[in-house]
């Protein structure tokens, strides 16, 4: 089933620049999770090592 097809998640992905806008939001979002990902375990690392 393509994302177009999808009763929910069709309206957002209809057409193509709606498509382009969302993937480039969704990669935004997956950098950011990733830098917060990151920061949170330095910061549990940091704790377990008592630095």
């Amino acid at each position: 089933m393509k994302l177009e097809e999808d009763e929910i998640l069709g309206q957002f992905f209809n057409t193509p620049e709606k498509r382009a806008k969302w993937m480039r939001r969704i990669v935004y979002i997956y950098l950011i999770w990733l830098i917060f990902l990151i920061v949170g375990l330095t910061i549990v690392l940091f704790y377990y090592l008592k630095l």
